[in-house]
């Protein structure tokens, strides 16, 4: 089966998922085709946004995409980032967008500076997918606040009962949601000065930073509303967490019912990890369709160019959003990750951490098991997840299981499954494509019995 995501291609041209961070995703029943919006990254050397303006990504099938550029119009850029008496927002945060009302919504966020808690989130609006946007307004404006407030960043969309909600914020403060006009975007109470309500904030106990790029959506199957959001540290370990609640506006609680309103983090659905890997998919000088090359032992030669790039698993899988896709009536979740190769690893010395630099965009398939999301544990390539049964994921395969306080890489080890235990209404069982060997794999994703979300991989082929 084909493997579209490839790693160490940094052309965007060739490779449209690098470089895509905090992504959304929307599907527009005008032209029929999925966009997904991300936040500015200036690589010119890759041919990636040439301009300051929310990039774009096309696509008709959520596995191949095509790089469309910036949207936002000169104009809406240069208003967006005026700081007043304080140096220019450089670049545009985790945009999320939205076709209503006979026209295309675009949230974005303006920082006064990396790591301040004074932001902006503007309302732009387009008559078409690819812009221009222009500005209709400030949803929530966070300047002048400290940190204890929450950041006007990561804007995200769901509606309850007739009414339109912003979920927005970060570390500063938590997680908020405040009420909009439907009709309009813009704030109900048209004061975008207003908070709203803390629906998340980090735990006196937690030693990772969070929570910050949250996104809530709705699923009619379960009657939850689900609060994802990212904890760790963004270039590394960052994380992907949930919580629940029958309510947009909460309280939203973890598996054990702990609210994520100071009590809970959220249960874990991914984290850094590493699988085994003969053949990742990756670009190499003389093979550009992801499969590397074989040395004379018929292994993959994991060094696939002169820049000594080798499989380092995935870094940071976070700032993601769920989606509903209504073609083929599944869910997903998209979000972005790091390349875990060693040679893109820079250390910083004053803090004492290390950063991944290269990103890409990742969608995953997102199942449902006893009214908790889980991930699939492969990127989507087009499979039909037809079920499998228990007695066709029995041998010998690897297996990882996401702790919850610990976000170190998590690495694969083997694992044996001799009957249907602990795979009956609790987890989902499928074939896909094999991201890190090529050919087809037999997986499972699930919630083991501790309340711990895993994955298995069984069966796999190298081709």
């Amino acid at each position: 089966m084909e493997r579209t995501l490839r790693l160490n291609d940094t052309d965007v041209s060739e490779n449209p998922a690098v470089w895509s961070h905090d992504p959304s995703m929307m599907w527009d029943p005008e032209s029929r085709r999925y966009y997904s919006y991300s936040t500015d990254v200036y690589r010119p050397e890759s041919g990636l946004c040439e301009k300051r303006g929310i990039p774009v990504r096309s696509s008709d099938d959520l596995v191949h995409f095509k790089y469309e550029g910036t949207v936002l119009s000169q104009k809406a850029a240069e208003e967006g980032a005026d700081n007043g008496d304080y140096p220019e927002t450089e670049g545009f945060w985790a945009p999320f967008a939205e076709y209503v009302h006979g026209e295309y919504r675009l949230y974005y966020s303006a920082t006064k500076a990396f790591g301040s808690s004074e932001s902006r989130i503007w309302l732009a609006v387009a008559d078409g997918p690819l812009g221009p946007f222009e500005n209709r307004g400030v949803v929530v404006d966070t300047w002048g606040t400290d940190d204890t407030y929450p950041n006007g960043i990561d804007p995200h969309i769901v509606r309850d009962g007739g009414k339109c909600f912003l979920v927005y914020g970060s570390f500063f403060g938590g997680i908020y949601i405040k009420e909009l006009d439907e009709k309009t975007g813009l704030p109900a109470d048209k004061d975008p000065r207003s908070l709203g309500k803390c629906i998340s904030r980090k735990p006196d106990d937690a030693t990772s930073d969070g929570p910050e790029g949250a996104a809530v959506i709705y699923v009619p199957e379960t009657g939850y509303f689900y609060l994802f959001q990212s904890y760790g540290w963004l270039g590394d370990d960052y994380d992907i967490r949930v919580g629940r609640s029958r309510h947009a506006e909460g309280p939203y609680t973890d598996v054990d019912g702990a609210d994520l309103r100071g009590e809970s983090m959220g249960l874990k659905l991914a984290g850094s990890y590493c699988f085994r890997a003969e053949n990742p998919c990756v670009k190499t000088d003389e093979n550009a369709d992801g499969n590397a090359d074989r040395n004379a032992d018929g292994n993959a030669d994991r060094n696939t160019d002169e820049n000594g790039w080798e499989w380092g698993g995935i870094r940071g899988p976070g700032h993601g959003v769920p989606f509903y896709d209504p073609v083929s009536k599944r869910y997903f979740f998209v979000h972005h990750f790091r390349d875990g190769a060693s040679v893109n690893r820079v250390y910083d010395e004053e803090e004492q951490r290390a950063s991944y630099t290269v990103h890409y965009m990742m969608v995953r398939p997102m199942f449902f098991v006893d009214g908790w999301p889980v991930f699939g544990p492969e990127p989507y390539q087009g499979e039909k997840f037809e079920p499998l049964s228990p007695e066709e994921a029995k041998g010998t395969g690897e297996g990882l299981t996401f702790a919850a306080a610990d976000n170190r890489m998590t690495f694969s080890g083997e694992t044996e499954m001799e009957d249907a235990e602990g795979c009956t209404g609790n987890c989902v069982i499928y074939r896909c494509p094999d991201f890190e060997n090529g050919g087809t794999v037999t997986v499972v994703t699930g919630i083991d019995n501790s309340g711990l979300a895993y994955w298995k991989k069984f069966m796999y082929s190298i081709v």
